[in-house]
């Protein structure tokens, strides 16, 4: 029973750890520039412990402060101890910390060094994610094709050839490709779900719903009931575009937003620091930086900055309105830091010019991370797309082949009547299948399932272009036999 009460205690903090791991750059950078201020580890810990943003490292400063201020325990001694939980890189790094303090060394050059090494291994986490996305859109692709290939393999070996459908003891190889594709990418988009996160909140699943679910649901009566014969797939297909259409537009504006504050608040924190270099106040170098124009959707929020710090409002109130406006976790922190040093007095060249580059490098890592996984979007439209119109040309052809080689006219219409019925069955999944693509490729690539309902729409276009072409019988191999 010991044994497993201590596993669980030693599972428990490795997941800890992996959380304060993610936060571990950022905690390092606050203690580096508040270092930098003249800020002793105690009162550094204070000022973490009014941190949301960090809310792990915010946890674990609260234990700290409890037995300093509690128990009387010496600080640097509460902070050596935090290692003897367990390896952690928190433990590690507050531990050369206090032994650089002891010691009467750089403290100033260790947690610079820290600071760096510690950004380094984002980088490196970052281009990591971008290899496991690539796998898993890999193994989705190689998953679709399989599928077709099985289809194909079991038709021509089944009994009943090519005609429309085997024999009644034997398995249909057609509802393999109706269900499996869309099962598929089901799977794939719950597997996505922790592969890249997003820093832009998700849209509301009950907006989402209220607008695109009575769209599908009429379609779906309509397609059942069969009341417009011959347009089931573009009835379906109008309502999956109808229900992506809104998500789509609202998520991309938010997206655009993002980038911008993303983008804006690395330049406002240059702006500061150079500002800061030519002797002007703190206070006065964020007011000069944010009254630019030039900042796209961040302009309101940017130029707010700027009225309210001319008007008097206190940096808490001001930072208030910054969260009130953007849930961006690194627009969020930017500021929060800067604010921190600029109320604390901190606000000097150092540690501005320190800030500054700090957000600089995080925001090319994320560029870069955005750069790399761009192609993995074109790669999904061309193989979705192949595999999507593959398909139907193969299920279109082997179906319609023995329409074509039948001698019997109402046999032969039959035949065609049961090979349309098919090919509408199948265009369905596929058009299902598209929606449910975009998803995850949205997902992939920007870390939110919402940035999918674009791609959704893209593919279900795609898709039904397939179906026009191949009903048109510009490509079919039955036409050619026959």
């Amino acid at each position: 029973m010991s044994f497993i009460k201590k596993f669980e205690k030693k599972d428990k903090q490795k997941k800890l750890n992996n959380k304060i791991d993610v936060e571990l750059p950022f905690f390092i950078t606050i203690v580096t520039l508040l270092a930098t201020s003249g800020f002793g580890p105690y009162t550094i810990f204070i000022k973490i412990k009014e941190m949301e943003l960090l809310p792990n490292v915010r946890i674990e400063s609260l234990k700290i402060l409890k037995k300093i201020d509690i128990l009387g325990m010496d600080p640097l001694s509460v902070m050596s101890d935090v290692k003897n939980n367990g390896p952690s890189n928190f433990g590690e790094f507050l531990s050369g910390y206090v032994g650089a303090i002891q010691s009467g060394g750089d403290v100033v050059n260790y947690l610079k060094t820290k600071m760096t090494s510690a950004f380094e291994i984002y980088e490196s986490t970052q281009k990591n994610l971008v290899e496991k996305v690539k796998a898993l859109v890999d193994t989705y692709m190689t998953m679709q094709v399989v599928v077709l290939a099985v289809y194909i393999i079991i038709t021509a070996t089944t009994t009943g050839g090519v005609g429309p459908a085997p024999l009644e003891t034997d398995f249909d190889p057609l509802y393999l490709v109706i269900f499996m594709p869309p099962l598929v990418s089901g799977l794939f988009l719950f597997l996505a779900r922790s592969v890249n996160k997003s820093k832009i909140q998700e849209m509301e699943i009950k907006k989402i719903s209220m607008f695109g679910i009575p769209g599908i649901i009429a379609s779906a009566v309509i397609i059942f009931l069969d009341l417009i014969p011959g347009y089931n797939l573009f009835i379906l297909a109008g309502a999956l575009i109808t229900s992506s259409l809104w998500p789509a537009i609202k998520f991309q504006s938010r997206y655009k937003f993002s980038l911008d504050a993303e983008s804006s608040s690395s330049i406002i924190l240059r702006d500061v620091a150079e500002a800061r270099k030519a002797g002007l106040g703190p206070e006065k170098c964020v007011i000069r930086a944010t009254k630019r124009n030039d900042f796209g959707l961040f302009n309101k929020v940017a130029n707010g900055i700027s009225n309210k710090l001319e008007w008097g409002m206190t940096l808490d109130d001001i930072f208030k309105f910054i969260k009130k406006e953007t849930s961006d976790f690194q627009v969020l922190i930017n500021f929060r830091v800067l604010f921190e040093i600029i109320s604390s007095g901190g606000g000097n060249v150092s540690t501005l010019d320190t800030l500054a580059g700090v957000s600089e490098k995080v925001r090319n890592i994320e560029k870069e991370k955005r750069e790399m996984l761009k192609p993995y979007v074109l790669v999904g439209f061309m193989l979705i797309g192949i595999t999507g119109f593959t398909t139907l040309l193969v299920i279109d052809s082997l179906s319609g082949l023995g329409a074509h080689l039948e001698i019997d006219e109402a046999k032969r219409n039959e035949l065609q009547v049961d090979s349309d019925a098919r090919f509408e069955l199948l265009g369905i999944a596929i058009l299902i299948q598209s929606w449910l693509s975009g998803l995850f490729l949205g997902k992939i690539t920007t870390g939110s399932y919402s940035a999918g309902f674009r791609y959704s729409i893209i593919l279900i276009c795609i898709a039904i272009g397939s179906i026009v072409i191949i009903q048109s019988k510009i490509f079919s191999v039955s036409s050619i036999f026959g």
